[in-house]
This record gives C-alpha cells, sequence and structure tokens, in this order.
C-alpha cells in the first residue's frame, strides 16, 4: 500500500509521520509543504484549459506544525495569456506558508535552427546504485527522527557529500493526498525542496544551511518519475546566498529551482 503524506477533508489536510522533519518530530519537512502547494496548484491548474504552469514560488515563513493544516486559494490575476494564483496555508489561523502560481497559455510555436535547446539528461537513473537518506544519516551515527526524507530514494551520479554542490536522481515512492496518485505536476513540487539537499554546504562546526524559499521554474513538466538534480550552493561571507538547480527528466532539462539560503547556527545532518 502506497504512503501518503496528508489526508485531506475539504480545505483541511492532517499530515502524517511520513510528512515529518528530520529536525523536531513536531514539524514537518519542507518537501511536504511543497507538496502540498503542488496538490492545490495542481488541481486548480488541471482547470485552466491551455494553461501550463510556468513559475511557482513558495515562501516558508515559519517552521510547519504537525498538526491539521488550512489550505485556501485565490486567483489574483485571471488574464487571456496570464493567470495568478496565490494559495495560503494556515495552522491554528496562522500563515505559516505561502506560495504563488504563474500560468501561461500554451501557444504552440515553431523554434529556428538557431534558438538554444535543453541539455540532454545526465547518465542513468539506470545502472546507478541506490540508497535512501535515512541511511545516510544513520551511518553517521545521527539519531534522526524518521519523516518525509526516509522515503526520498537517491542515485547518484557525484558524492553527495554536504560540499555544496552534487548532481543525482531522486525519488519520492508516496502520494501526496490519501488515496489521489501523484501527477507529473504535484509530483516535481514535492522534490523541489531538496534542492538544498543534493546542495547543501556543510561548513563545519555543527554548521549547515537551510532555506526560506523555493521557486520552481519549469520549460515542460516531467515525464518519468525520476528526477536527476544537478544542484550547487553559493554562499556569501555574510551567510546567506543561493543554491540553483538544473532539473532534468528521463528527456532531458525541465527547468531550475532557486532556494534562498541562511546558514544555521547547529546543523546535524
Amino acid at each position: 500500500m502506497t504512503e501518503y503524506l496528508y489526508q485531506r477533508l475539504d480545505n483541511v489536510f492532517s499530515p502524517t509521520a511520513v510528512a515529518g522533519s528530520p529536525w523536531h518530530p513536531s514539524l514537518l519537512h519542507g518537501g511536504a509543504v511543497s507538496a502540498l502547494f503542488g496538490q492545490v496548484i495542481s488541481e486548480q491548474a488541471a482547470q485552466q484549459a491551455d494553461f501550463t504552469v510556468n513559475r511557482i514560488t513558495m515562501n516558508l515563513l515559519r517552521p510547519v506544525p504537525m498538526q491539521a493544516l488550512t489550505v485556501s486559494n485565490q486567483w489574483l490575476r485571471e488574464g487571456n495569456r496570464l493567470r495568478l494564483l496565490r494559495v495560503d496555508i494556515h495552522a491554528d489561523g496562522r500563515l505559516v506558508a505561502q506560495a504563488e502560481a504563474v500560468l501561461q497559455r500554451i501557444l504552440p510555436v515553431q523554434l529556428p535552427d538557431y534558438a538554444p535547446r535543453p541539455a540532454p539528461p545526465p547518465a542513468g537513473p539506470e545502472g546507478l546504485s541506490e540508497f535512501n537518506i535515512q541511511q545516510m544519516l544513520d551511518s553517521k551515527g545521527l539519531e534522526i527522527p524518521t519523516g518525509f526524507h526516509s522515503r526520498v530514494q537517491v542515485r547518484e551520479l557525484t558524492p553527495w557529500n554536504e560540499q555544496g554542490a552534487t548532481t543525482a536522481w531522486l525519488r519520492v515512492p508516496v502520494h501526496i493526498v490519501s488515496g489521489v496518485p501523484l501527477n507529473p505536476l504535484s509530483q516535481v513540487c514535492m522534490l523541489s525542496d531538496l534542492g538544498n539537499g543534493t546542495g547543501q554546504l556543510n561548513l563545519g562546526a555543527g554548521i549547515g544551511c537551510i532555506n526560506a524559499d523555493i521557486t520552481l521554474s519549469l520549460l515542460r513538466y516531467p515525464v518519468s518519475e525520476w528526477i536527476c538534480f544537478s544542484s550547487e550552493a553559493l554562499l556569501s561571507e555574510h551567510g546567506c546566498g543561493v543554491v540553483h538547480t538544473r532539473l532534468y527528466d528521463g528527456e532531458g532539462a525541465i527547468g531550475h529551482v532557486l532556494q534562498s539560503i541562511q546558514t544555521n547556527g547547529e546543523f546535524s545532518g
């Protein structure tokens, strides 16, 4: 039976233990939050004939608690070429995360020969050895609670060594909502928070980097379950920076993720 992140009753989503964070059992993993945005945005986008989601910006305003979450959405613009959707997540009436999605009308064009084309995919995922993030944490002797990260399957092309740059294929074989299969848009939203994992920069002395947001820009929706993340962290000396991730599916480049990062005071992963 497939695991899931949330039970749903209308616009209230109650998280399961699968949505948990490695930092504290009372908090949700960022991937569970981005997944919730992906579920709601994909449902709304499916009702917009001839439109595709080009960009989603998710602001992680506060740690999201392991409790029932109320989700609302509002169309800020409903133009002929451009539509803008806002989604709010509240816990106990308090705004904890907010997202905006830009939808663009699909207008087929004939590209000239000189137009740049998306890059082909890196090697894999077939033929690469597999592990999950929980195994990596356990191998370090860390006492980290299980949760969303425990379900992330990894097939690495370059070492996931927390030195600020990794290329790896990722997959999370869970549903976002009980009984509702993933769709390509909700799938890539759920994975998008993991760029700061593949691009994690550990500065030593218990100091690493956390992200305050996720901006997902898509050329198209993925056509494969496995998504390749090629991530790089760039950090300034004042402790703030960005992780840039190039995304690929089995056919080639599909988009980018940008995450604003800052150092935390105590890093254990």
